[in-house]
C-alpha cells in the first residue's frame, strides 16, 4: 500500500470535513476577482452626489470582506427580511463553502463556491441572481460560471484539488456559512 504524503492527508481531511454538507448543495459557482479595482465611496452621507475614488489592491482582508459581502447580499436576495427574524435565523441563510484559488500560482485569483439551501422558488433564476450580486462587489471580475450540481462530492473534490499541493489554505473556513439547522443535523 502506498504511503500518503502530508499534503494528501491534509486534502483527505478537508474533503472528509466538508463531505457531510454535500446532500444540501445545489449550485457550483466560480467567481473571478480583479487584482486591483477603483473603489467609489460617497463623500457625504446626507446630501450630494460627490464620490471619492481611489485605486485599491486585493489582499487577504479585502478578499474575506468581499466573500462576506457577497454572502450577505445572497442571503438578503434569497430570504429577504425573513433573515432578520429571530425565530427564522436558523434556516434563513445559504450554505456557502468558499474556496480561494490562484493566490500562489500564475492563475487569476478566483473563488469556487458550493452553494446550497436555496429556496426552490429562487432556484430557477439563481444564475442571473448570482451574476447581479457579484457585480455589486468590489474586485468583481466579469468571468462568472454558475452550474447546477449533479454530483456534490465530485464538485467538493474539484474545489479542494490545490490543498496539499499549491495552497493549503484554499478552503476558507472562516468565510464559509453553514445554516444552524444543517450544523445540528450533521453534529448529532
Amino acid at each position: 500500500m502506498k504511503q500518503l504524503t502530508n499534503g494528501q492527508k491534509l486534502q483527505q481531511a478537508y474533503r472528509q470535513h466538508i463531505a457531510p454538507y454535500s446532500q444540501w448543495l445545489q449550485v457550483a459557482v466560480t467567481l473571478t476577482l480583479k487584482t486591483a479595482d477603483t473603489i467609489r465611496v460617497k463623500r457625504y452621507t446626507n446630501y450630494g452626489n460627490d464620490y471619492y475614488e481611489f485605486l485599491d489592491y486585493l489582499d487577504e482582508d479585502k478578499l474575506h470582506s468581499t466573500i462576506n459581502y457577497f454572502t450577505a447580499l445572497l442571503r438578503h436576495e434569497l430570504f429577504g427580511n425573513q433573515a432578520k427574524h429571530k425565530n427564522k435565523q436558523h434556516w434563513t441563510r445559504p450554505l456557502v463553502i468558499a474556496v480561494t484559488e490562484g493566490r500562489n500560482t500564475h492563475k487569476h485569483t478566483h473563488l469556487h463556491l458550493a452553494i446550497g439551501n436555496i429556496p426552490t422558488n429562487k432556484l430557477g433564476n439563481i444564475e442571473e441572481t448570482i451574476n447581479r450580486i457579484w457585480q455589486r462587489c468590489d474586485f468583481a471580475n466579469k468571468q462568472v460560471c454558475v452550474k447546477p450540481i449533479s454530483c456534490a462530492n465530485g464538485w467538493l473534490g474539484y474545489i479542494t484539488k490545490e490543498i496539499g499541493y499549491t495552497d493549503n489554505d484554499a478552503v476558507d473556513i472562516v468565510t464559509s456559512t453553514i445554516p444552524q439547522f444543517i450544523q445540528q443535523r450533521i453534529c448529532t
